[in-house]
């Protein structure tokens, strides 16, 4: 995708901004908040939240320090334990701050936690500012794990409001009702929608969601597919003139998170193992794939004796909902390894054990493409709002080896984020998310018949389930106007309205508006979104945070030097009145 803004990339800024944002947010990074599902990690997480909280609380007290009560910060925090078990660690957690008491509630919202580190390689939770080209440009970057998704921008935010609170008076805070609210499980169980439902006035008049990049005006729906195949008769192995695929695996990671490695163990005869290592390395670097221009993943090849061990490594991209950006500039493993391996078993190199006939099925359904290209009158759907090159994508994110009641089984997960043509109810042209399931259900159960009538063999199970539908705004939406009043006074030039996959605490709630902190759509490299070497362009979370100041200071009635210009056109909007 191309950058929405060229302005942003240079090295030069306020210092005061950024020695904020490059101390706390570091501060942030090193605690870390990733999940695994394991009770252990959870209560390790929760840890680490309640240091994060003690981190906003010591600078709401030195904010607050000689300040009369009504111009003063006030912190909450709301938790659920309904969550059906006996833990006393709690299911959902939010928590921020407040000032000002008027019925006009206006939000920043932010999250705290994190996807996996992926691997140590990179030094994740060592938090450095290193120099990167950035839309061309040297830019300097912060390095870390969450530096720009969420924690970067959950610094800048409290900053602003900070900022926003300093320059108000007792009489604007009797108006309006500022915060900057935390989610602490956005990347797992999203716990803003919950604490919406369960608690009365907790929805804000005006909400920005701040954890993507400047602007978002409509979100995909999101699938999560598995599909799985068992073990002929409980074994793995094929016979005895053929090696097969033994294990078929990725590391554990969520299904948003296009995986660091895909990992392939073949076992068989000794002999069979020392030549089919020895040329494993030639027959993938001449295996043609299924486009001339796709750029395969780099693999390594280890022989112990008893298996040879293939490792594909990912490249570009990692985020689930822009597979499109991986494939364009880097490679997933998953597709890699399993596309050639389908090649190996169709030579008789390698048994059609499940894990070869799971090769071939991903071979078969996607290949290499990730816009359904190889089923089109299935797979493939793009609109006026997701146009072609942004529709339904499918990312392959999971290989998971597993021992079931019915004996060894292999699934594959995929993150599927989808237009409007995947949708059970068509668009009527309104603001908000589309209800109802998606059509997959029924398409996925004709691909595998389609499957089954053109290769033969053992037909797949799977299972599916729709997370939510398409959200879509107007480009004339009031909270979109607002933010593109505030993004020109700040950059100059009007805010990008962008179609996205990604999905945001915003979905399904007209009051809130995703935008910001990135000034580009790519999730890629340098700024590596959900991926390895993850970091923050320190120019675009000071840019966010003076935009973020702007839309606060007007919401305050507080006339801003650098905004004068807009005064009229807010007035007349509704603004101040």
């Amino acid at each position: 995708m191309t950058n929405s803004s060229s302005t942003t990339s240079n090295t030069s800024g306020d210092n005061k901004w950024q020695d904020i944002i490059i101390n706390d947010t570091s501060e942030l990074v090193e605690l870390q908040t990733w999940r695994d599902g394991t009770p252990e990690k959870e209560k390790d997480v929760q840890s680490k939240l309640n240091k994060i909280l003690a981190h906003f609380i010591k600078k709401m007290d030195t904010y607050n320090g000689g300040k009369d009560e009504a111009l003063q910060m006030r912190s909450f925090e709301w938790l659920s334990d309904d969550d059906g078990d006996e833990s006393d660690l709690p299911k959902y957690r939010v928590f921020g701050f407040r000032a000002g008491k008027g019925p006009r509630k206006v939000s920043i919202i932010c999250h705290l936690d994190t996807v996996p580190p992926g691997n140590d390689d990179w030094n994740p939770f060592e938090p450095r500012v290193e120099t990167r080209v950035y839309n061309g440009v040297p830019t300097d970057f912060l390095i870390g794990r969450g530096s720009i998704d969420d924690k970067g921008p959950a610094v800048v935010a409290f900053e602003a409001f900070t900022r926003a609170l300093r320059s108000a008076n007792e009489t604007a805070l009797e108006n309006v009702t500022l915060e900057v609210l935390y989610d602490t499980s956005e990347e797992t169980d999203m716990a803003t929608p919950h604490y919406f439902d369960a608690v009365p006035g907790a929805k804000p008049a005006f909400g920005i969601v701040f954890d993507a990049y400047w602007s978002v005006r409509a979100e995909k729906g999101i699938e999560r597919p598995t599909f799985s195949i068992h073990a002929n008769d409980g074994s793995i192995e094929g016979n005895d003139s053929q090696l097969f695929i033994a294990t078929l695996s990725t590391p554990p990671a969520p299904a948003n998170m296009i995986p660091v490695t895909a990992e392939a163990h073949v076992a068989g005869r000794t002999e069979l193992l020392k030549y089919f290592a020895d040329n494993v390395g030639t027959w993938y670097r001449a295996y043609p794939f299924d486009d001339s221009d796709y750029h395969p993943a780099d693999i390594s090849v280890t022989n112990s004796g008893s298996e040879v061990v293939i490792t594909a490594k990912v490249a570009g991209a990692q985020h689930g909902s822009a597979p499109e950006q991986n494939r364009a500039n880097g490679a997933n493993p998953v597709v890699s390894l399993t596309n050639f391996l389908a090649s190996l078993v169709d030579r008789g190199l390698l048994a059609n054990n499940h894990n070869g006939k799971m090769c071939r099925f991903i071979r078969w359904a996607f290949g290499t493409r990730v816009f359904g290209e190889n089923h089109p009158d299935l797979l493939q759907r793009f609109d006026t709002v997701f146009k072609e090159g942004n529709g339904t994508t499918y990312a392959l994110t999971q290989l998971i080896q597993a021992d079931d009641k019915g004996g060894t089984m292999i699934t594959l997960g995929l993150d599927i984020r989808y237009a409007i043509g995947h949708h059970g109810i068509g668009w009527d042209g309104k603001e908000g998310k589309l209800t109802g399931e998606s059509l997959f259900k029924s398409i996925f159960e004709q691909l595998i018949d389609r499957y089954h009538a053109e290769a033969g063999g053992q037909k797949l199970m799977f299972q599916t389930a729709t997370v939510f539908g398409p959200d879509i705004r107007s480009l004339r939406d009031d909270n979109l106007f607002r933010i593109n009043t505030a993004y020109r006074a700040i950059m100059g030039n009007n805010c990008p309205m962008q179609a996205t996959g990604g999905a945001t605490d915003a979905h399904g709630y007209l009051e809130l508006v995703t935008a910001g902190a990135l000034f580009t759509t790519s999730f890629g490299p340098p700024v590596n979104y959900h991926g390895i070497d993850e970091g923050a362009p320190l120019i675009d979370l000071e840019n966010s945070g003076k935009i973020l100041l702007e839309l606060l200071q007007k919401e305050l009635c507080v006339q801003t030097s650098q905004a004068k210009h807009y005064a009229a056109i807010h007035h007349a909007h509704g603004c101040c009145n």
